[in-house]
């Protein structure tokens, strides 16, 4: 590989500006549509100051979430494609891009309520997944043990994912009302 294709892009703040932007989108509507059943005589600025710390902490808790699902694609593909350079910049650009849409179409099945329905919840993992691989595989060309190991650890955590929903929903089927 030259130093030429080593040359790393810049971390794609654009990227982490449009998943922040989503997420306080999602964070206003619901702000604004919740029924906190309030009359016109009470104060709601407790209320509105609740939901914007809530908001900003909801979105350090989502870039939290994000930095280890990095870890958890970035360090497993290392070693599958035994290659330190994975293109770490690509991946996070992937990461925000396909987050900020997984969480617009899950918006958008809590709008339709079908949120708790683990067939919908899988499609959209398995989305999001494609997602990710389309947009980390747009750009640059990267070498084909990099892409084979990427999908190799994609597909291991939609199954891992759709697993564990699965486990979960049978463990707790009786808590869920």
């Amino acid at each position: 590989m030259t130093t030429e294709q080593k040359a790393n892009k810049e971390f794609p703040k654009v990227a982490m500006l449009i998943f922040i932007v989503v997420l306080m989108g999602v964070a206003v509507y619901e702000m604004l549509t919740l029924d906190a059943g309030l009359s016109a005589r009470e104060d709601t600025g407790i209320l509105v100051a609740g939901g914007i710390v809530g908001s900003i902490g909801g979105i350090i808790g989502a870039l939290i979430g994000l930095s280890i699902q990095y870890a958890f694609i970035k360090l497993p593909t290392q070693w599958l494609s035994k290659e330190e350079f994975v293109y770490k910049n690509e991946i996070w650009e992937a990461i925000f891009y396909s987050s900020a849409i997984g969480t617009v179409l899950n918006f958008i099945l809590r709008l339709l309520n079908l949120q708790t329905n683990l067939l919908t919840s899988s499609i959209v993992s398995v989305i999001t997944a494609g997602l990710f691989l389309l947009i980390y595989f747009s750009g640059r060309e990267k070498e084909v043990h990099i892409k084979r190991a990427i999908t190799i650890v994609q597909i291991i955590w939609i199954v891992f994912g759709v697993g564990l929903g699965i486990v979960l929903n049978i463990l707790f089927a009786d808590v869920i009302v």
